[in-house]
């Protein structure tokens, strides 16, 4: 009777932690391509007014180049060959996949408010986003490893997974950072763009814990695993305290 009561436990544990799992890779603002469904795109109407776009365009015109560098940091640690924990890769390549699209969604909204012109501070009524990128574009957001892919793949962990952890955990932070800065924003006032930011605080901050439970579990000292700040790409802006002007170009956006 005791062991089927520890086994209920271990499964009921199991459960819950895939359930959780299951809810950090689900996004509320796309969710994912559904072949029943049709391929078609909804149009997002709000009102906009300068200070309103200006603040659309600083999130935009940060978070783009910061996601590009997580597809550069995730491309490069995939590529190494000293690269070891199969959970640690798995997540890498799920970052390329989602933060791609979200850059895409991005583009989408800039795309928009872009066609807004105003006088003064006289609020306009237009489109500021489309919603159903997802649907159009047959994008399935890659979920985060759960329990049974860590118990399945290799469970050893490289000075160069703790590397690669250590920077996206840097990374991850400033993106949480930037979508903070977005939802206090009393100007900010983008349905989309808000839905997009608790996003990124629900999957990134999950993200972290898997990344810091890796570092963990590695056999040597994680603290003599030093990082250059070279290695984190994309937050230029942050490290000198300023935001971007503008946009980047539209060719150099996806890197």
């Amino acid at each position: 009777m005791i062991r089927i009561i520890r086994i209920a436990i271990v499964l009921t544990t199991v459960l819950a932690t895939l359930a959780v799992f299951a809810v950090s890779a689900w996004a509320s603002v796309e969710p994912d391509y559904d072949p029943s469904k049709p391929r078609a795109t909804t149009p997002w109407y709000g009102m906009m007014t300068a200070s309103n776009q200006k603040a659309d365009m600083t999130f935009i015109t940060g978070m783009r180049p910061h996601h590009a560098g997580a597809l550069t940091m995730s491309t490069q640690y995939l590529a190494s060959p000293d690269a070891a924990n199969a959970t640690l890769k798995q997540l890498a390549r799920g970052i390329i996949n989602n933060q791609t699209f979200e850059i895409s969604m991005l583009d989408k909204v800039e795309s928009h408010i872009d066609d807004f012109s105003f006088t003064g501070d006289r609020a306009v009524h237009g489109q500021i986003a489309t919603r159903g990128l997802a649907q159009q574009q047959q994008f399935k957001r890659s979920p985060m490893p759960g329990p049974l892919d860590m118990w399945a793949g290799s469970r050893a962990v490289s000075a160069e997974d703790v590397r690669f952890a250590k920077a996206m955990i840097i990374h991850h932070q400033g993106a949480l950072d930037m979508a903070n800065v977005y939802l206090s924003d009393p100007h900010a006032n983008n349905g989309y763009l808000k839905l997009m930011s608790l996003d990124i605080l629900r999957d990134q901050k999950m993200e972290i814990d898997l990344m810091e439970s890796i570092i963990g579990k590695y056999k040597g000292n994680p603290n003599d695993v030093q990082i250059d700040p070279s290695m984190v790409h994309g937050m230029d802006h942050m490290m000198h305290g300023t935001a971007p002007e503008s946009a980047p170009e539209k060719s150099q956006h996806h890197h």
